[in-house]
């Protein structure tokens, strides 16, 4: 019984087989009968014409083909070995796709230096080799210190037509003059405050720019600038001959070109520009913009479509326990505007102990912020509110309430853990001179004394700081900003008081005519009077 079940399940099997297969054979036979050569819809006329041929020859012939497996004649189609396209194939649902190639012919350029820009019919192209299509074409190659090349030129199909460019040393001239910024705000530096104005010219040459007021009086002559190359920048600062800040309102900025004599000579180009006060730009390091890892808090948020990078290293440089260089941080941030009034960040913060023996003592922590301006940019009042999440890889010891591997020092935000902070900057500034304020508020479970055995540790601690301090503007591209700071004891583990360190900084920030500006950083943390830590850096920071 077993055997017959076996030799029926063995004969079903060889029966659905060949079922299969000749079903299978039927349907490519059938499908591929009088289409064995698709032709491309973008041939040429020569594959097309061949492509007809092959289908008629298919055609005529598609009844005669047979089955190699079986002898029985099928609708497939069989290739003749004598044409050229299929010599030797044996199979008739072959796909040729042929690709049209524009037709095309060949200009070459000599006698110019490589990497000039050459227009070829309004279009900016870079070599000295180009493949066009047939027709008449103009011709511009631009060298800066010599007169346009221009040209027109004839292209034929499959031919290769070569153009000496002749240069002709130019006489200077300016050739058109770009306001890159109709407003400044003198309260800003170095790029951020200045009217910039791109000017373009023929050759190396120097330029005046002169700044009248509404009635055309002079308000300060600048220049004469030097122009070394075709396109080139020149600022105003929106400050008088004697160096006093203007007032507000419309100002026309005036470029003419000198002579060898420091006379002008050809056009002149004019531009309006506005004096106006305004949201003061800064670039600082942190990536929370309202209290910052350091000191300087800003209740100011990026303009709309504008982003931030910034790095910093820091060392540490005298206490009375540690030597110079015992810890070493790193700290890296971006900020993105959201829109008119909000900002987002993150700040990734490093901090290596190369003279502590213990590897644990190294950690890493993330912070992602977000801020909210409260206040217009035309009033010299202005809020923001900030929040900030942080986490750092150190974690505490939770089988002793007193121990943990390692604390970091107080100056990160004055302790700034793992956890949640609110903060509500304030500031205050009309003229050289920036007042500011920056209460916060900080949930944690990690409290800067483990040991003190005031309260039990790990838990959740409250507890809130306060920053105060005052930024002052030196000269047109420098800032000093001093401040200070305390924590309160934890609020919801007793009464409102302070705890020490207190924490002293200084930012001396170096704006430059480029979104980059530079920042030196000093720091001390004072615990008692032989309780204490001095720390150092530089930075580098940009607002694009």
């Amino acid at each position: 019984m077993m055997i017959s079940m076996k030799m029926n399940q063995k004969v079903i099997f060889t029966w659905l087989f060949l079922f299969g297969s000749v079903s299978l054979l039927f349907l490519s036979c059938t499908t591929s009968s009088g289409s064995t050569y698709s032709r491309s819809v973008n041939a040429d006329e020569e594959a097309a014409r061949r492509n007809r041929a092959a289908q008629e020859k298919n055609s005529g012939t598609s009844g005669n083909s047979t089955s190699g497996g079986s002898g029985t004649s099928t609708g497939n189609s069989s290739w003749n070995a004598s044409d050229p396209y299929n010599s030797g194939w044996e199979t008739s649902n072959t796909v040729i796709i042929v690709r049209e190639v524009p037709p095309h012919g060949t200009l070459k350029l000599l006698g110019f230096p490589y990497g000039s820009p050459v227009i070829i019919d309004g279009d900016p192209r870079i070599g000295n080799t180009f493949d066009l299509s047939p027709g008449t074409h103009h011709i511009e190659v631009r060298v800066f210190g010599f007169e346009v090349w221009e040209d027109t030129v004839q292209i034929n199909k499959d031919s290769t037509v070569v153009l000496r460019v002749e240069l002709v040393p130019a006489d200077f001239r300016i050739i058109d003059v770009e306001m890159q910024s109709s407003s400044l705000n003198p309260d800003n530096l170095g790029y951020f405050g200045a009217a910039r104005l791109t000017v373009y010219v023929t050759a190396p040459g120097s330029v005046s720019l002169q700044v009248l007021d509404q009635k055309n009086r002079l308000v300060r002559p600048l220049g004469p600038y030097e122009i070394t190359k075709g396109a080139q920048d020149v600022f105003w600062d929106g400050t008088d001959s004697q160096g006093r800040m203007v007032p507000k309102g419309r100002y026309t900025l005036v470029v003419q070109g000198l002579n060898g004599a420091a006379q002008p000579m050809g056009e002149e180009f004019r531009h309006y520009v506005y004096v106006k006060s305004g949201l003061t730009l800064r670039t600082w390091l942190g990536g929370s913009g309202f209290s910052e890892p350091f000191f300087v808090p800003d209740a100011q948020v990026l303009h709309d479509s504008s982003w931030s990078l910034s790095t910093a290293f820091v060392s540490h440089l005298a206490s009375p326990a540690e030597p110079v260089g015992s810890t070493l941080v790193s700290l890296s941030s971006l900020r993105l505007a959201l829109s008119e009034y909000a900002e987002a960040g993150m700040l990734v913060t490093y901090v290596g102990r190369p003279l502590v023996s213990d590897i644990s003592t190294d950690w890493i922590g993330f912070t992602a912020t977000a801020k909210l301006k409260l206040t217009e940019a035309q009033s010299p009042f202005s809020a923001a509110v900030g929040i900030r999440g942080s986490f750092r890889s150190f974690t505490s010891d939770s089988s002793s309430e007193e121990s943990t591997p390692y604390i970091p020092p107080a100056w990160d935000g004055l302790a700034n853990y793992d956890g949640l902070s609110i903060s509500v900057p304030l500031e205050y500034g009309d003229g050289p001179l920036r007042l500011f304020a920056a209460p916060e508020l900080q949930v944690s479970t990690f409290y800067p004394y483990w040991t003190d055995d005031r309260w039990s540790t790990p838990d959740l601690f409250i507890w809130s700081t306060l920053r105060l301090g005052a930024e002052l503007r030196i000269s047109n591209p420098v800032r000093l900003a001093l401040s200070a700071a305390m924590k309160s004891d934890p609020l919801n583990k007793g009464s409102l008081t302070l705890q020490l360190p207190l924490s002293l900084g200084a930012e001396l920030s170096v704006y430059t005519k480029s979104p980059i500006n530079f920042t030196a950083y000093a720091l001390a943390e004072a615990g008692g009077p032989y309780s204490y830590a001095i720390y150092g850096g530089i930075g580098i920071g940009g607002r694009f």
